[in-house]
């Protein structure tokens, strides 16, 4: 039986998400599996290097709010872990409740810290009265909603949960994007296999001097290799020192990639292969 965790409880996106992504990855995963919760991103990832589990489902980015520091952070920081695949998946949040609420009389919202960000517009125009409190995730934050029925609290999350708590949804769709969407990914111990259309995902630690950053982007783009993103995150070290996450298109054994690779090395360029995996396209909810 193959163990794969990702972030809950029960009814959060993340498993949401994970179940449609199961079915379309039986050339990666072959049943019996044992999906099992955990309840931060950290714990997660830490159980998968630790070879508690043999993968990890975890949220990267969202396309209102952008990255997912933590998850960014601890692939920077774990060893022997690849992400395998990516699934794009699109998230529609729902305000939720124990009992029918008018929405003036909610005192109070809890939810994801992401998901209470790509609801900002309708928070501001009516809920503007309630305070928001942030959640390790949606999922939790409407099981906080279940536990405490008499007070005038809501949760932002998914409709499945709410369903599973027997509780209301208030209104749909309360996201500012109708193209709200989140890319996942599934980190696991080996590399994925080369495919007909792949992007690798590196980490660069540049050092503090005057255009590092570009002198080590250059050397893609002298190979015609596309950047098709970059982050950057605090380096943990010192205040103003930075590391940059990139996605690059094609798979990292590739001659190109390799060359621009040991090219980085000669420059005193440090980098962290993350993974190299086929595209993703956004998936359709049922």
């Amino acid at each position: 039986m193959m163990n794969i965790g990702y972030l809950g409880p029960k009814g959060s996106f993340s498993e949401e998400a994970l179940q449609l992504f199961l079915t379309t990855q039986s050339d990666l995963l072959e049943p019996p599996l044992n999906l099992i919760p955990f309840t931060t991103i950290p714990k997660l990832l830490i159980a998968c290097q630790n070879l508690e589990i043999e993968g990890a489902f975890v949220p990267l980015e969202n396309s209102t709010e952008g990255q997912v520091g933590v998850t960014m952070d601890m692939l920077g920081q774990t060893e022997s872990l690849y992400i395998m695949r990516e699934f794009i998946f699109p998230v529609d949040q729902c305000l939720i409740t124990a009992q029918p609420l008018h929405l003036a009389q909610i005192k109070q919202v809890y939810s994801h810290e992401q998901a209470l960000g790509q609801c900002r517009d309708f928070l501001e125009t009516h809920l503007a009265q309630a305070e928001q409190h942030s959640s390790p995730s949606t999922a939790e934050a409407v099981t906080k909603i279940a536990q405490n029925p008499d007070q005038p609290w809501a949760a932002i999350g998914p409709r499945r949960a709410a369903e599973i708590y027997n509780l209301h949804c208030k209104s749909e769709k309360i996201q500012d994007s109708m193209l709200n969407a989140t890319r996942f990914i599934f980190v696991g111990h080996h590399l994925a296999e080369m495919n007909e259309e792949d992007k690798t995902s590196l980490l660069i630690i540049t050092g503090d001097t005057p255009g590092a950053l570009a002198h080590a982007l250059q050397e893609f783009a002298l190979r015609n290799i596309n950047l098709s993103r970059i982050e950057s995150r605090p380096s943990k070290k010192k205040l103003g020192e930075y590391v940059f996450f990139v996605d690059i298109d094609g798979y990292v054994f590739s001659p190109s990639i390799q060359e621009a690779l040991w090219a980085l090395k000669d420059k005193g360029v440090s980098t962290k292969l993350l993974g190299s995996y086929p595209k993703a396209k956004l998936s359709a909810k049922e």
